[in-house]
């Protein structure tokens, strides 16, 4: 696997401080990898919020689509650089997409939550947790463990929703449907389709030119 020089810089001098091995090493390497482009991915998104008007759907997203695929699990990519394009792109269309649809009717908007709601939920029932091949989720208990959390978090997310709705903040409609989105994102990853969008991803060959 390609590395930053930077991930292979710090794994470096951690390795030689503590004497490390070789094997040892490259993992630390790749989790200063996971590290360093989760960060500058994280800081891309709050940039692209600034600059397309649509911070705190941006803020939002994140928070979404992390704590619900933290239960979940879900289709990704198994490229760290990939998964980050993958989530500036897919994040900023959400983020737009919930700005643009924020004039609809409130009607409307709990007719596409109460969708999104009983979409995911029937998902996460048949579904949840999706792990993968790399890291696959051996332990029955834990699987329902997972499974209860996700349908917990479905259920807060709910709540949060209605308080939405009640709501007299400015942002309340366009953060309404930001949650609607990444909730429909974070449920088709777990189907075969998202699956099948990810592998088609990884397929692209990106090769970094040498000098």
């Amino acid at each position: 696997m390609s590395y930053l020089p930077i991930s292979k810089r710090v794994a470096s001098y951690l390795s030689s401080q503590t004497e490390l091995s070789t094997e040892k090493e490259e993992i630390i390497t790749y989790v200063v990898e996971i590290i360093i482009i989760n960060l500058l991915n994280i800081i891309n998104l709050l940039l692209l919020g600034l600059l397309f008007n649509v911070l705190p759907e941006i803020i939002t997203c994140l928070i979404t689509v992390a704590i619900l695929k933290r239960t979940t699990g879900g289709a990704h990519s198994n490229s760290p650089l990939r998964c980050a394009l993958i989530t500036s792109v897919v994040f900023l269309s959400i983020s737009v997409a919930a700005s643009y649809l924020s004039h609809i009717k409130q009607i409307y908007i709990d007719g596409m939550a109460i969708a999104t709601i009983a979409i995911g939920t029937f998902l996460i029932i048949r579904l949840a947790p999706v792990d993968s091949p790399s890291a696959p989720i051996i332990s029955v208990k834990r699987r329902k463990i997972f499974k209860n959390l996700s349908i917990i978090v479905i259920g807060i997310i709910l709540v949060v929703m209605v308080f939405l709705r009640q709501s007299l903040w400015l942002y309340a409609q366009e953060v309404q449907l930001t949650i609607i989105l990444s909730v429909l994102w974070v449920s088709f990853n777990l189907t075969y389709f998202g699956h099948k969008f990810t592998s088609q991803i990884d397929r692209i060959n990106i090769q970094r030119k040498r000098r």
